[in-house]
Formats: structure tokens, sequence, C-alpha cells
């Protein structure tokens, strides 16, 4: 018998935590963000694509240029560098995503 209301504290106890780390969050990011906006979340959208379309045009820009050389190595931390920006938006875009799915925003119309 208590072995199940030990299950059962830890159940209200991971509950609570849970609904207290929610209101946090909705509270910090609301305070932050102010309004998300569907329009807003297209736009973040818009401009991950962007960066993931200037880091594949500049790899088959690349490709292209030198198919039997290696590239230098300037060029190489060019490419990098567009990868990284890519990846820092993409992960700015999921944490955005996370956000919406755990009810911490609210997309606006």
């Amino acid at each position: 018998m208590s072995a199940v209301r030990d299950e059962h504290d830890n159940r209200r106890l991971h509950y609570e935590l849970e609904h207290a780390i929610k209101a946090i969050n909705c509270a910090q990011i609301g305070t932050v963000t102010g309004a998300v906006t569907k329009a807003r979340f297209i736009e973040v959208a818009r401009m991950v694509a962007c960066l993931r379309a200037r880091y594949l045009h500049r790899v088959l820009e690349l490709g292209a240029d030198c198919p039997e050389a290696c590239i230098e190595t300037e060029v190489a931390l060019e490419l990098k560098r567009l990868r990284e920006a890519y990846n820092e938006a993409l992960e700015g875009f999921a944490a955005l995503e996370h956000a919406l799915q755990r009810g911490y925003l609210q997309l606006e119309s």
C-alpha cells in the first residue's frame, strides 16, 4: 500500500511541477515576445528557408566550381558560416515550435 501511495504522491508532485513550469514559461515568454501572430511565425519560417537556400546554393556553386580539386580553406570557412547561420535559425524555429506545442504561447490571427 505504501508503494501505491508513493507512486500517487510522485504523480501529483510531477503534475504540480509541470503546471508550475508551464505557468512560468507562459509568463516569461509572453512578456518578452509579446503577441506572436501567425504572420510572425511564418516570417520566422521564411527566414529559416532563406538561410537554408543560401547555404545550399553555395554548396552547389562550390561543387560546380571545383569538380576535381579541393576547395580553399577560406571558402570552406565561408561555407561553415552559412551552415552555422542556418542551423542557428533552425534551432530558434524549433524552440518557437516547441513553445507553441507546449502551450507556452498562443498564435494570434
